[in-house]
């Protein structure tokens, strides 16, 4: 497995996150690829008499002694956790970059103010959110994946069916299920492929979707779902599960688009 962290060098360096993605590296045998983007573009040009271009040349003198402070705080993270490391340090937007480098990943870990669901919708790689809070222990206890029978979901669990063989527990929960048929299929599907899976029909009664699969994930290391049901600009206006499962989940969760 190919596994990638994006870090901006714009803003605090995520030490904690990168030491949890370190940790998740370890866990999977598989180096750690740090992905570190300026978030700006250093491609200026002379304006006037030249002051603009002077000043934006010192801005990017800053930007590089930034992206190089970022770097080097990757490495000596993933120094100090024992875990083999590369780097790619770019220039630019790393949504920009991420559309590149995507196809040469199976999985990529945001941090900072980087959206995992939003990312997922960028590139073909599923994408991992892990927040400050994140723990990885062993990562081979319980996997829950969020069935409702999208191609978001669908994307999510073919992404995750590498990693589900460490798991000793694997839990498909289906919320407010349209169809009766619906949790059995996914059942089979992973039947085929090899993966036991516990399925679960749930009815969310008077609590939202989003709270009943927050109560589930609390005792799982890993959850998997599809992101965005709705347009991502509609989620963070009203809220929605794949927002609150971003914002709200403390166990690390597999999104994809």
């Amino acid at each position: 497995m190919k596994l990638a962290i994006l870090i901006s060098s714009d803003h605090t360096f995520p030490k904690q996150q990168v030491k949890t993605a370190c940790r998740l590296a370890k866990r999977l045998s598989v180096p750690l690829t740090g992905i570190i983007s300026t978030e700006h573009s250093t491609n200026y040009h002379l304006v006037g008499d030249g002051g603009y271009l002077a000043m934006m040349d010192e801005v990017s003198d800053i930007a590089r002694q930034k992206l190089q402070k970022s770097i080097d705080e990757f490495k000596a993270v993933c120094a100090d956790e024992k875990v083999a490391q590369d780097w790619s340090g770019t220039y630019g937007f790393i949504r920009h970059e991420w559309e590149t480098l995507s196809p040469y990943f199976d999985l990529a870990i945001t941090t900072g103010d980087f959206s995992a669901p939003e990312f997922a919708g960028i590139g073909i790689s599923a994408t991992m959110q892990i927040n400050e809070t994140s723990r990885i222990d062993g990562f081979d206890g319980r996997c829950v994946i969020a069935w409702d029978g999208s191609l978001q979901a669908g994307r999510a669990v073919r992404a995750a069916l590498p990693l589900m063989t460490r798991f000793a527990d694997i839990v498909v929960i289906s919320i407010d299920a349209e169809s009766r048929s619906l949790p059995t299929d996914i059942g089979s599907y992973l039947a085929a492929h090899g993966i036991k899976a516990e399925i679960l029909s749930l009815v969310s009664g008077g609590d939202t979707v989003a709270h009943v699969l927050l109560d589930e994930s609390r005792n799982a290391d890993l959850v998997v779902m599809g992101a965005y049901g709705f347009s991502s600009t509609l989620e963070k206006w009203f809220g929605g599960v794949t927002e609150t499962m971003r914002t709200e989940c403390k166990t690390p969760v597999l999104f994809a688009r």
